[in-house]
């Protein structure tokens, strides 16, 4: 009922706005345009016919052009996948010359979908060269920006007619064009048909053996991963969407290249995402094991995406036929449930002649939806004649409203422009004293981010690199190194507590660090000094946990010093990572006079030492389960160490994929390092 309501309020303001479009200016029509675009958008995905009913007064009142209209119809048709009907709009459209630069050519990307989408490949592929065609002799931005999405259309094309020479030919060339418009765009959807283009030539290759040229297209898909999930404003959904294509592209890429620890890997990784609850993605981890010969978890996977198709009353469709019949068949035969797959074929065949009924009768129905537009469009034309003499009578009721509403606004506003004022002193003041609060403590945060370094070493042999996340604008978390020859002094601390009183004790913990390490203190004298210099007027009782190394560059020596702090885990042994036995040193500041133990292994060369503050293991998910030491050892044994980069980025993606939607619950800081052993 609420949805009919606003549908007809905003049938009234067309109405009205239809009455006033010689005296509105031209861009206050467009203003008006936009803002029902976007219901249009909102409408065409569930309300189909609300959408259409839409158009229909857009284009009666002459808001927007014929071939924008039919645009605008193809663009909903194709949203209920109905792409015979969507292709002769887009068609119609093409032919009208009010159309702009940028609508021709998205009605050409949806012309080609529409042929597509029932299989005519061929006639797909000479659409796609025809719109490219149409860009090379166009110098507008909209050409410029199509051109490398109808190129990426030939490829697809050729690829499904066996031309794979040719299609990678023109992927590579889409993806060149894509880099060079690329270069200063900041919202997701200008890098999403890249990170697309990545996913199909991976899986184009991949899925036709050539899996060294889709090797090559691993790090281009990575990159534009980053930069589409990056930018500010692309929705929660998509940037879901994005990560299980990556996930699922890269685990179908392992699979086929043999390394099935890393697409198990991968495969993990997507089934963290939303989308893999979907029933396009259970079709798509249906496909991975049936590419793995999982036959298990393929009749496990095809049985959750049978009730979706049972609960849509689409099982009479050809696509249930494949994607579920027929898989559920080969994993039952397989597995050897004689009887099963047995009953299963029968289905299959009993469906087959329902299902290719159904199709025509939907064809029919595509047709029969073409036809009536024919009488719709004369009925339009008639309703313009009509409506025309309308308007006066609209004008005189919006007159009167307006007149009625400004009488009782006059009157109103006398009795209440006091309060009102009082009320804006108010607020201004409590604005600007917010926006003072929210000023210092950016500043604050650009301060105490400036003291720990962005900068690492560049030495070889040496691999180190640090990440510090703080839960508020400012924290109590840091981390810091000091290089001396061929020694390099390093800590990872937590302040207790958060805020500004914990950045400000954090800011004269790292200020003692640098003193004391420039004087070549074994670790537990550090640790001790700087006890002694921060317990004096501490009446507040803060103290930081630490931890506090030194490390021989040439021998691998480690030196080191554990203040209450999480013990680091020790890579390169049987178990591939494992928590470095601690002396229970208390914390620094929290007692005088403490002397504080050291420990010692003779040799890290090689093995990656992970340090991190208790943001890591207590991070907790919206249940408030925590990610908890177990499974952190399991996260760092599963990375391959490329860098130390790279582990502290995965590791920030799966503490990112347990959280979900919760906030920060502290401070997060990690460092990774390693000396290479090679002499």
């Amino acid at each position: 009922m609420k949805r009919s309501l606003k549908i007809i309020l905003l049938l009234a303001v067309i109405a009205i706005a239809g009455c006033q479009s010689k005296s509105v200016s031209k861009r206050g029509n467009e203003v008006l345009i936009d803002s029902l675009s976007a219901v249009l958008y909102d409408l065409m995905g569930d309300h189909p016919d609300e959408a259409l009913a839409l158009v229909d007064s857009l284009e009666r009142e002459g808001l927007i052009d014929k071939g924008l209209a039919n645009c605008r119809r193809a663009q909903i048709y194709s949203e209920q996948y109905q792409p015979r009907v969507s292709g002769i709009y887009a068609q119609r459209a093409l032919k009208d010359k009010t159309l702009k630069r940028g609508q021709y050519y998205f009605a050409y990307n949806l012309l080609i979908n529409s042929v597509s989408n029932v299989g005519n490949t061929e006639r797909a592929l000479q659409y796609a060269t025809e719109a490219l065609a149409a860009t090379k002799e166009d110098t507008s931005s909209a050409a410029r920006e199509y051109a490398p999405d109808f190129m990426t259309c030939i490829g697809n094309s050729l690829m499904k007619l066996d031309r794979r020479e040719k299609a990678n030919e023109h992927y590579e060339k889409a993806y060149q064009m894509y880099e060079e418009i690329l270069a200063g765009a900041k919202s997701f959807s200008w890098f999403y048909p890249e990170f697309m283009l990545c996913v199909d030539a991976i899986n184009d290759n991949s899925s036709r053996g050539d899996i060294e040229t889709s090797r090559r297209w691993i790090p281009r898909l990575q990159s534009s991963y980053q930069r589409t999930i990056g930018t500010n404003d692309i929705p929660s959904h998509v940037k879901d969407d994005c990560t299980a294509d990556m996930e699922m592209t890269l685990a179908k890429f392992h699979l086929r290249e043999g390394n099935t620890q890393k697409a198990e890997q991968h495969l993990r990784a997507f089934k963290q995402t939303d989308f893999s609850k979907t029933s396009i993605g259970k079709k798509d981890a249906a496909a991975y094991y049936e590419i793995a010969k999982r036959w298990k978890e393929l009749e496990q996977s095809v049985a959750n995406v049978d009730s979706f198709y049972i609960d849509n009353h689409t099982y009479h469709s050809m696509d249930y036929l494949k994607q579920v019949l027929s898989r559920r068949f080969q994993a039952q035969k397989q597995l050897g449930h004689q009887e099963e797959a047995l009953n299963t074929a029968s289905k299959l065949i009993t469906l087959l002649d329902s299902a290719e009924e159904k199709t025509e009768k939907d064809n029919a129905v595509e047709f029969a939806v073409i036809y009536e537009t024919q009488e719709k469009e004369q009925m339009i034309s008639d309703q313009r004649a009509t409506l025309s003499k309308q308007r006066w009578i609209a004008i005189a009721v919006a007159l009167l409203l307006v007149t009625v509403f400004f009488l009782v606004y006059t009157l109103y506003r006398r009795q209440v422009h006091k309060k009102l004022q009082q009320a804006y002193n108010q607020l201004e003041e409590t604005t600007t004293a917010k926006e003072r609060i929210e000023s210092e403590l950016r500043i604050a945060r650009d301060i105490q981010m400036s003291m720990v370094p962005h900068e690492f070493p560049r030495r070889k042999g040496l691999d180190l690199y640090a990440q510090m996340m703080p839960a508020r604008e400012v924290g109590g978390d840091l981390y810091s190194y000091v290089l001396r020859g061929d020694e390099l002094y390093f800590c990872v601390g937590d302040v207790s507590g958060k805020g500004v009183p914990a950045s400000l004790f954090m800011a004269q913990t790292a200020r003692l660090f640098h003193t004391l390490a420039a004087q070549h203190l074994m670790p537990a004298d550090i640790a001790s000094r700087m006890n002694d210099e921060l317990t004096i007027g501490n009446d507040q009782g803060m103290f930081v946990t630490m931890f506090i190394g030194s490390l021989s560059l040439s021998t691998g020596h480690l030196n080191y010093c554990n203040c209450g702090h999480n013990p680091p885990v020790l890579g390169g042994d049987e178990q591939q990572g494992t928590f470095l036995e601690m002396e229970p040193n208390v914390p620094i500041g929290l007692f005088p006079e403490v002397h504080f133990v050291g420990q010692q292994i003779d040799s890290i060369k090689g093995r990656a030492l992970f340090i991190y503050t208790d943001g890591l293991n207590e991070a907790e998910n919206t249940e408030q389960q925590q990610f908890g030491d177990d499974r952190l050892l399991k996260c760092l044994r599963e990375v391959r160490f490329a860098s130390s980069r790279q582990v502290i980025e995965y590791v920030v993606q799966t503490i990112d994929a347990h959280r979900k939607d919760a906030q920060p619950n502290d401070d997060l800081t990690m460092m990774c390092l390693r000396v290479d052993d090679s002499d």
